[in-house]
């Protein structure tokens, strides 16, 4: 890559940057005074409830109701969501997830449609389906940031989770993407359980080896995807009582890793609330979905948060209307309520990343985390 074109995709970011700083304080003053904000920041497409594996702990493929290809959205629905979005709310960061969004014959057109709208693209994988063509058409598209889920350094954790065969897979998949793809941030999504947390600061190494820009560390829970399956079915994931004080050790030892390491990596504070997520029975933070960031369902249902059930669809009205719309803006109000335990790395890293000490007491850490999700850091 030239040096122009180099310094033309840092400016590109820089501003995205500043945008988001401005409408950041927006939103901030909007949550505090609980009125809807002006923007938009974050929006979460969830483009499919497909997947190519049966992950233990995730319940997307065993829903009763999952919606079949024909209820998708179309590229149409979502080219004009994300143009509404661009124009009208101001909206930076698209971060695209499933199911397995790459099953999505047209994922490909979505993301360039959101790239071309001026926004940083961001999607979560599980990797299996990244082949040389592929890691081209991600290249292509003008994606900013790819995480993959890997969840040990070993192949028997990792597979025990999510399948045989697929340790190998998922390592190739980072690897082609490095080779194919400089440009693309790459991360890796680790999910933390009672079978895995004493890999979890060899897990850095690793990442650092495979020349990944991010790794981010986030617990076992029953929310999300999760909330699917019965607790009995991934009981032994989960930790006890008598674990806790041997992963807070771990955890400490963690940290002190992270810091050591160049890559963009999970926050003090997250990892700081995940002993006393198991432990206290409410949410313990202020949590900015609905105002900062929201979700899009595979057919159109948009909420504040993705583990709530709502009754508005980009199908019927636009994004920008929706957001600004009293009605909606009452499902904010049971984000005020709401005393769901909740730890997880998109809603409850982006309300503690949001609170004005954290802001000033971890510059580095959102620092680099902005760089990742804006394509800042790409070769």
């Amino acid at each position: 890559m030239s040096k122009a074109v180099k310094n033309k995709r840092n400016l590109a970011a820089l501003s995205l940057v500043a945008a988001n700083i401005r409408r950041g304080a927006n939103v901030i003053v909007s949550r505090y005074l609980r009125r809807p904000p002006r923007y938009l920041p974050v929006i979460l497409l969830f483009v499919t409830e497909r997947c190519n594996l049966h992950c233990r702990m995730c319940g997307v493929c065993e829903r009763p109701t999952a919606p079949s290809v024909d209820d998708e959205l179309t590229f149409h629905h979502y080219k004009s969501l994300i143009e509404t979005a661009s124009a009208r709310l101001g909206t930076t960061l698209v971060s695209i997830g499933g199911g397995e969004p790459l099953l999505r014959r047209d994922i490909f057109d979505i993301i360039r449609c959101a790239a071309d709208a001026g926004m940083s693209v961001h999607i979560c994988t599980n990797g299996l389906l990244i082949n040389r063509e592929r890691a081209v058409n991600l290249r292509d598209s003008g994606i900013a940031a790819v995480s993959i889920s890997l969840d040990s350094p070993d192949a028997a954790s990792h597979e025990y989770l999510r399948g045989s065969g697929t340790f190998e897979a998922t390592i190739d998949a980072i690897q082609l993407l490095r080779e194919v793809a400089p440009e693309i941030q790459v991360g890796i999504n680790y999910l933390i359980t009672r079978l895995n947390f004493h890999n979890m600061e060899t897990m850095v190494g690793l990442a650092e080896h495979l020349g990944v820009q991010q790794i981010k560390f986030a617990p076992i829970h029953m929310n999300l995807l999760h909330r699917h399956k019965t607790e009995e079915e991934f009981r032994e994931l989960f930790f006890s009582e008598s674990d806790l004080p041997e992963l807070r050790e771990e955890i400490l030892r963690l940290k002190k890793r992270c810091r050591k390491s160049f890559l963009s990596t999970t926050s003090p504070a997250f990892f700081d609330g995940i002993v006393p997520f198991y432990q206290v029975a409410r949410r313990s933070f202020r949590c900015y979905a609905g105002y900062a960031i929201c979700a899009v369902g595979p057919t159109g249902q948009v909420a504040p948060c993705c583990d709530m059930d709502s009754p508005f669809s980009v199908k019927d009205t636009p994004i920008d209307v929706l957001w600004r719309d009293p009605a909606f803006h009452e499902l904010r109000g049971r984000v005020d309520r709401c005393s769901a335990r909740c730890w997880d790395t998109t809603n409850t890293e982006l309300s503690l990343t949001l609170r004005p000490w954290s802001l000033l007491g971890h510059i580095v850490t959102t620092w680099r985390d902005l760089r990742f999700y804006s394509g800042m850091g790409r070769k």
